[in-house]
């Protein structure tokens, strides 16, 4: 049972009295599955609740006054700034936030993804919230609804119109790696699983004009079972980059004893020299603008790399 079921109503009726007055002008907009909310029209406290509204939330240049560590972390997601994620107080972990903690931060804006709709009841007594996603949609839309909320719909226009000129770039830059394969993994303390195919990073290897490997194509915005090593073969790709949730643990120790394998070093990606290490967190979680701009970074860095064999097919 999570921190948050463990409160009745009553008593969090009770203590949000002893909560800042409601804010008298406010707005109705629309969450992901079109349910109307009042929020204020001009929130002061925000919290965010995803990692998604934490990116999306900074990069409109709202701080919010509350947020949850990424996931698989004890902190924040790590490509975001930390001077500024040093200013924001962690309420707990994804699905877990922290009750007291929420009400002490007297919030006037709840931004979240999904949650049970008894959890979202609990959510609404302590402020108004706003469930800004659904699972496999664009992050586009949830940077678009994320800014309704914030009422920054114009900061948001200009953020997608930044994003797709990057990407347009990019695409021109990587020309001669249209349409080559790209395999997004995560390595967890059991194995490593692929990334699907309605994953936040595999949108935006689409964006730049490359693609998942036909056995990568399940639907979806999560990951495949862990692997065994005799199932390493369904990583490989023209390009390859693993990543894992946290820099330390069991996962990084597992992916290092994996990379001594042989099963490991025949693949076609890692003897091309065209394969790439990366943060976990930004690959293979939910991002919203900055993950998908350091995403592309990422990708011309590795398509880039002088030493990567070139690709026979």
């Amino acid at each position: 049972m999570t921190t948050l079921m463990r409160w009745s109503l009553p008593l969090l009726l009770a203590s949000q009295l002893l909560s800042t007055a409601a804010v008298a002008d406010t707005r109705q907009i629309e969450d992901a599955f079109g349910n109307p909310v009042t929020v204020p029209s001009a929130p002061q406290r925000v919290i965010t609740l995803s990692e998604l509204d934490l990116d999306a939330a900074l990069a409109l240049g709202i701080t919010p006054v509350g947020t949850i560590n990424g996931r698989g972390q004890a902190a924040p997601p790590r490509y975001l700034d930390r001077s500024v994620l040093d200013t924001i107080k962690v309420v707990g972990d994804i699905d877990n936030p922290n009750l007291e903690t929420l009400l002490e931060l007297e919030p006037d804006l709840i931004l979240t993804g999904p949650v049970k709709p008894e959890q979202l009841a609990i959510l609404n007594e302590i402020a108004p919230t706003v469930i800004t996603f659904a699972w496999a949609k664009p992050w586009q839309e949830s940077l678009q609804r994320t800014a309704n909320a914030l009422n920054q719909s114009a900061a948001a226009d200009a953020l997608l119109e930044r994003y797709n000129a990057r990407a347009t770039e990019a695409r021109e830059r990587l020309k001669a790696h249209q349409g080559e394969t790209f395999s997004i993994v995560r390595w967890n303390p059991k194995g490593p699983s692929y990334m699907f195919k309605d994953a936040f990073a595999s949108s935006v290897i689409n964006d730049v004009g490359l693609v998942r490997p036909s056995y990568q194509q399940d639907p979806g915005h999560t990951h495949s079972m862990a692997l065994s090593l005799e199932s390493l073969q369904l990583l490989d790709a023209d390009w390859l980059v693993i990543g894992t949730l946290s820099t330390s643990g069991e996962a990084v120790e597992a992916l290092q004893q994996a990379e001594q394998t042989p099963a490991f070093k025949q693949l076609s990606a890692i003897q091309g020299k065209r394969f790439g290490a990366v943060d976990g967190s930004l690959w293979t979680s939910l991002g919203g603008p900055q993950a998908a701009l350091q995403v592309i970074a990422d990708i011309e860095h590795l398509l880039g790399k002088m030493d990567a064999q070139p690709i026979q097919h």
